[in-house]
């Protein structure tokens, strides 16, 4: 039933012409006249509805087309974010002077201010790009998409259909929450390496410590690896250190020299030693040592000889 529309209102000038009012009263006292009537004879009466018979339910789809699943229900659409920390790009204008060094200046300034609101605008829409890529990332992997479009893994999937290997992926992933709790603190590109720094932080003591771990950094210049742990562990957010346990290996024992067989083996090691110390006298005794056992041998050779 559609809302009842007020009648029209007669439009009245800032003319004083008597018909117009005429006109006014003319029609001020037809509607009195309408609305003292009883509401059964203000209602003109409706015309019955025609009745259009349903159309007849077609028969069961056959083949391919009995094997589609119904339409999935409408997404819920989420509003555009917007990430405020973008400037303004400088507008071109002109010097008023005609001094050629001061329109030098002049525009050199303007290229400046250009060049630096680039690299800002740049440095936050990497910083957005980092948290737009996770949150998607972090969506399909949650949902385990890969197994329903015929890829074997999570990783799989991000390399043939953005160039984005699983490692990289994961390392997203690991720092998207601190990314998250950053983006209201700075308008810098966030790199990964960094922001490592800062996931136990976030796990364990939550946003408000990553945020103030991050302002402590920055109050000393660039923020690095580095000067994120040192801030860390100034404000004793930093995890605890395991302190490795020294292991205290037991003294070696000396090789002990293997004993000799017999007497002229080591008669020869005494030679061999002497050698290392002083090799003229070890030759000299050597042979005296040669011509004493050739002695001894010729001697033995002749008690054989005899015997």
């Amino acid at each position: 039933m559609t809302k009842k529309q007020p009648p029209p209102i007669p439009v009245i000038g800032a003319s004083q012409d008597s018909s117009r009012e005429a006109e006014l009263l003319a029609w001020e006292e037809k509607e009195r006249a309408r609305r003292e009537q009883p509401m059964t004879e203000q209602a003109p009466p409706t015309a019955p509805l025609a009745v259009v018979p349903a159309p007849a339910a077609e028969p069961a789809a056959t083949g391919a087309v009995a094997g589609l699943e119904p339409a999935p229900a409408a997404v819920e659409t989420v509003a555009p974010r917007f990430a405020p920390g973008y400037l303004k790009m400088p507008d071109f204008s002109e010097p008023d002077t005609v001094n050629p060094a001061e329109r030098l200046e002049f525009y050199s300034q303007g290229i400046f201010a250009v060049q630096y609101a680039a690299k800002a605008n740049h440095e936050r829409a990497e910083q957005q790009k980092l948290i737009g890529l996770g949150l998607r990332l972090q969506a399909i992997k949650n949902e385990e998409l890969h197994k329903h479009t015929g890829f074997e893994t999570f990783g799989a999937l991000t390399d043939a259909r953005f160039g984005i290997k699983k490692h990289q992926a994961n390392n997203i992933l690991r720092v998207l929450g601190v990314a998250q709790a950053l983006e209201d603190v700075t308008t810098q590109e966030l790199k990964e390496r960094p922001l490592r720094v800062l996931v136990p932080i976030l796990d364990t003591h939550g946003a408000d410590a990553v945020r103030e771990t991050w302002a402590e950094a920055a109050r000393h210049g660039n923020v690095t690896d580095t000067a994120l742990k040192d801030a860390a562990n100034f404000l004793g957010y930093a995890p605890p250190t395991v302190q490795p346990v020294l292991q205290v290996e037991p003294p070696k024992p000396k090789p002990v020299p293997a004993a000799l067989g017999s007497e002229p083996e080591r008669v020869v090691e005494r030679l061999r030693a002497l050698a290392e110390k002083d090799l003229p006298a070890a030759r000299r005794e050597a042979a005296v040592l040669q011509a004493a056992v050739r002695e001894l041998v010729e001697e033995l050779d002749g008690n054989l000889e005899t015997g």
